[in-house]
């Protein structure tokens, strides 16, 4: 799964992606108000790991050639404020094919040490600044990394070992070069390709490279660290720049990016949402992948020759198979141990060949629907039943560390074989939850017509907040949400959201890429409305 750092974490992830030959891609916000952005911020993230904050491009009001620090600072922290990933702080100069004045050094200097000051990840400072901004940005850039950068759009300059070296050695103050000259021909585009990766591990720093206008949009595709627009943006930030979707369906129609299907594996299921989910997320980043259902009693030949297919791409697996299907897998992940389930196969390509690994995301739905509550303290945590999804509960709160968890179930020795499996884990055992303590969440998992209304005591919900998860997907509304729902500052959410959650997860571990959830969200609400 792709990991984006929080905030507070300092990884430097251009580098890091770099280093293991993973392509990166960079988002340039071209607003001229990030708040226009509204609800498609997120939707525009779905195209990338980095944004890159054209601050150049802001504008307050018509007029502004230079937007003030507060200005500036405002639309940063509304940034932060809505998204995690790390940020390039860019000031593009005109010459340099942006809104800046070439004239205004002192304004610049200001901006750039205000956003070093801010901890953004990288500040962009072009080669053409004076060596006395360039000095003291690197005299106080704390933890940003500097980006070293040099644009030309005469179309004159030619890829050659000679233009690389000679920018290497220019390049004194930044930690990443990046180097962006107008392509003329896509034979620029090849000689970028072959210096790429002759120059890949020079000096240990990454170089961030394009091919700019529509002859050097090969270069946008197949670039280590590339720059890609979103149709929501005003506009590209440059010519020839194309969005994470056609970047996928260009490497697809080139041989890159092959067609892999995508199943679930289980009895009972064609009302299943796992395929709107998956082929939406697929569609919404122009991935070629299909899933669909493969519905069958037992684990057969039919799923045995499926997972052995070249084209196999993973799997979603439910009842009755998470547990059959571990003998057809070459690994299984400590969570699928501990839970004992498999909901999730991936498939690994290593140096050693191709592995199929068993994997659990079930807990992980849970624990993110913990923590999109909003609860801010989490003390005791109470599992209702002893069965697979108790297992998936008591993991996420293992994982999350809550300190105190509560196990309430009928037969005691079942509680306990559960409990064997999580040693050292601390578990308390109630037989009732007359017997339970207090709790700031609560996971049920058991079928929703084995407690009333009057098995529940108002006493187990702690007082001024806390989060119900309902595990069972019948009635839509049971006794215990019902119960909670009663409750001040109580959330509920049911089995269908853990479902989807999971789901995200599973799509993540697929793909390296974070799940579209909006458009999902807008896939699932069209086919609720066309069954209504």
């Amino acid at each position: 799964m792709a990991s984006h750092m929080s905030n507070g974490t300092k990884q430097d992830l251009i580098s890091s992606y770099y280093a293991q030959a993973k392509q990166i891609f960079l988002v340039p916000l071209t607003f001229p108000d990030l708040t226009q952005t509204g609800s498609n911020l997120e939707r525009i993230s779905y195209g990338g790991d980095v944004w890159e904050l054209r601050v150049d491009l802001l504008r307050p009001n018509e007029g502004t050639k230079v937007p003030s620090k507060d200005h500036v600072l405002s639309q940063l922290h509304w940034l932060r404020q809505r998204s995690n990933l790390p940020i390039i702080f860019t000031v593009r100069t005109v010459s340099q094919g942006g809104k800046f004045p070439d004239y205004a050094a002192p304004e610049a200097l200001e901006l750039m040490l205000l956003a070093a000051q801010h901890g953004c990840e990288y500040i962009d400072v072009e080669f053409a600044w004076p060596e006395s901004l360039k000095q003291e940005i690197v005299k106080h850039k704390g933890t940003s990394k500097l980006i070293a950068s040099v644009h030309d759009w005469t179309g004159d300059i030619r890829w050659s070992d000679s233009l690389f070296e000679h920018y290497i050695e220019q390049n004194t103050y930044g930690d990443i070069l990046k180097l962006s000259f107008q392509a003329t021909d896509i034979a620029d585009c090849h000689e970028l390709a072959l210096l790429q990766r002759k120059y890949k591990t020079h000096s240990g720093k990454p170089i961030i490279s394009v091919a700019m206008g529509s002859a050097g949009q090969l270069s946008r595709i197949i670039s280590p660290v590339s720059f890609v627009t979103h149709p929501l943006l005003p506009a590209p930030s440059a010519p020839g720049q194309i969005s994470l979707a056609q970047v996928n369906y260009a490497k697809h129609l080139m041989g890159q990016l092959p067609k892999r299907n995508f199943f679930i594996f289980g009895n009972n299921i064609s009302h299943s949402l796992s395929p709107t989910i998956h082929n939406t997320a697929f569609a919404e980043l122009g991935l070629p992948h299909h899933y669909s259902i493969h519905q069958t009693p037992q684990i057969d030949d039919t799923v045995r020759d499926l997972v052995q297919k070249p084209q196999f791409g993973g799997a979603s697996v439910t009842f009755p198979h998470k547990l059959n299907i571990q003998p057809l897998l070459d690994s299984v992940s400590e969570a699928s141990t501990r839970i004992g389930a498999v909901n999730t196969v991936i498939v690994e390509e290593t140096k050693s060949g191709r592995t199929l690994r068993g994997d659990n995301t079930d807990w992980v739905g849970i624990l993110r629907c913990i923590q999109g509550s909003g609860l801010s303290k989490l003390d005791t945590g109470l599992v209702i039943g002893a069965g697979g999804a108790a297992r998936a509960a008591v993991y996420a709160y293992r994982q999350m560390g809550v300190p105190h968890i509560g196990l309430v179930n009928r037969s005691r020795n079942t509680a306990e074989r559960l409990i064997a499996d999580f040693s050292p884990l601390q578990v308390d055992i109630y037989g009732s939850l007359a017997e339970a303590p207090t709790a700031d969440v609560i996971v049920s998992c058991i079928p929703a017509d084995d407690v009333t209304e009057a098995d529940i005591p108002e006493h187990i919900f702690a007082t001024g907040a806390g989060v119900v998860i309902e595990m069972a997907y019948r009635p839509p509304v049971t006794a215990l949400m019902r119960v909670a729902s009663r409750q001040t500052g109580w959330k509920v959410e049911d089995g269908v959201a853990v479902l989807k959650e999971q789901a995200y997860c599973q799509f993540e571990m697929w793909t390296g890429r974070r799940a579209p959830v909006l458009a999902i969200r807008e896939a699932l609400d069209t086919r609720n409305a066309a069954k209504s």
